[in-house]
Formats: structure tokens, sequence, C-alpha cells
């Protein structure tokens, strides 16, 4: 569940809706609001914004709440109804997400990481998806149904205790936060000459070669995540060994090979040559 602290401007990446029509495109719907709700015990809700607020647009398709979180907001759970109707001929549908806002006080130390509510949610735009989706074809990340089948569900979509989907292993901001890693990294790989690339200005041979670093940064956190999941045992014979994190470190050092075999060519200065310009006849 989303956590928000007290006092954060919210902007694109927080609470946002992506519209879509039935060809999956996104789209502009004719009417589209929202409303806050508190989520009272006993399972009542109570009205916690103005009712029916329109919210700004990042870009097509894509939705999201521009507001300060309220210091008169309590800590607890929250509800944003999104109250949407695609076209002039369809009815009027309503889509939920709960949230969580707590009061945040770093000083007193009683969060742990404050820095994981503090900090700024990094901003998808098309081109940098299309990176993010070139990261997740090397991580075979793409389609959770189809690819995962002894992996836990997340809480997304789970009623009575049962879900209907699995989630993807690495979220869109991990990716983006490695990605500009990455770029850094290969701005910085040649001495002999500095480069100032971004994710979102990096060229196309660039930016294959930032995701395939972004690649390996992925497996190479992921292991770290997993060496504090393994376990192992022998009981009457019977052993079981939870163990993962080698995998990733041997496919993301892979991928870590090839990256750094890729950037000295990719950064290296080439030599150029002019030629002088003059009359074809000299006087």
């Amino acid at each position: 569940m989303l956590v928000l602290p007290v006092g954060k401007t919210l902007g694109p990446g927080d609470l946002t809706l992506m519209v879509r029509d039935e060809n999956n495109l996104p789209a502009t719907p004719v009417s589209l609001n929202y409303t806050i709700f508190r989520l009272e015990e006993g399972g009542t809700q109570s009205l916690a914004s103005e009712p029916m607020k329109v919210p700004l647009q990042q870009e097509l398709g894509l939705y999201y709440v521009a507001m300060t979180i309220p210091s008169s907001w309590a800590e607890g759970a929250y509800r944003i109804a999104w109250n949407l109707q695609q076209t002039a001929t369809t009815p009027e549908v309503t889509v939920t997400e709960d949230f969580s806002v707590l009061v945040l006080r770093p000083e007193a130390g009683s969060i742990e990481a404050p820095s994981v509510l503090m900090a700024k949610r990094l901003r998808t735009t098309e081109k940098v998806a299309e990176i993010i989706m070139q990261v997740r074809m090397l991580l075979s990340d793409t389609n959770p149904d189809r690819n995962y089948h002894f992996r836990p569900p997340t809480a997304g979509k789970v009623v009575a205790g049962y879900t209907t989907r699995v989630g993807f292993i690495w979220e869109d901001e991990t990716i983006l936060r490695l990605l500009k890693l990455t770029v850094a990294q290969i701005n910085t790989a040649n001495p002999k000459n500095i480069y100032s690339f971004t994710v979102e200005t990096i060229d196309e041979n660039w930016a294959q070669a930032a995701a395939l670093g972004a690649a390996a940064k992925c497996l190479t956190s992921e292991a770290a995540r997993w060496i504090a999941d393994e376990f192992g045992y022998s009981l009457n014979g019977v052993s079981l060994d939870l163990e993962k994190s080698t995998k990733y470190q041997g496919l993301g050092q892979q991928y870590s090979e090839e990256f750094k075999e890729w950037m000295v060519p990719l950064t290296a200065n080439r030599p150029t040559s002019r030629g002088l310009r003059q009359n074809k006849w000299l006087r």
C-alpha cells in the first residue's frame, strides 16, 4: 500500500490513473474526477477532500492528483475514488485505490527509513518507458502471469484472501533509478571526455547499452535481497535448501561483463578530419 507522509507534495507517480481505450491505448476520457475519503473503524468512510476534484494530466491517458497532504489529516487509511466516463455513450465507473497517511517526524527517530517516504517518486515518460521495457526484456520481467508460477502473489488484486495475479519482480522506479546510475557511469567512463546524457536525452545506441547495465544491477540487487531469505536444513535424511542469490549473481555478472566490454567502444574518442575550403582557382 502506498504510504504518503503529511506535508508531502504529490505529483506524477504518486496517486495516478492511466486511462486506456478498448485497444489498450492511452486515451482521453469524456470526464474524470476524484474524491478522497478517510476510512474509519467499522468500515465507514468520511469525506477527506473536496468532492469531484479534477486531476492534472501528465501526458495522454495519464492523470495524477496535484495536492499537498494536509497537516489536518490524521494518520490512518484513506481511499481515493476515481469517477471515470470513457466516452459519451458509456456509463460512469468508479475505480478506487487505498493508501495510508503517516505523520513523519524524522528528528524523533521513530521512522527507520524516512528517506523512503520523503524522496520524490521518479517520473516515467514515454521515452523512458521504452528503455525500461528493454531492461524488462533482458530480465524476462514483462508478463508475470505467464512467466512466474511459483512466486508469491502480490496484494494488488486480492479478494477474500485470493488473488488473480502475481506481480512484477522489479518496479519501474527501481529500474529507473538503476538506469540513472548506469547513464552516470557511461558519462564518466572515458577519462578524456565527459558526457552529459540523461535517461531522457540519451540516444538509441547509448540507451541500449544503459539498459544492459541496468539489467545487471537489477539482478545484483535482487541477489542481495534473496541473501537475507536463504536457509537450509536437513532432518531425518530430508534436506531442503532455499538458495537463489547465486543464480541472480551469475546472470548479473554475465550482463555486467557485456556492459563493460560495450562501454569501451561506446565512449571512445574517435578521430575526425576536417578540410579547408578555398576558391577553386587562386589568383
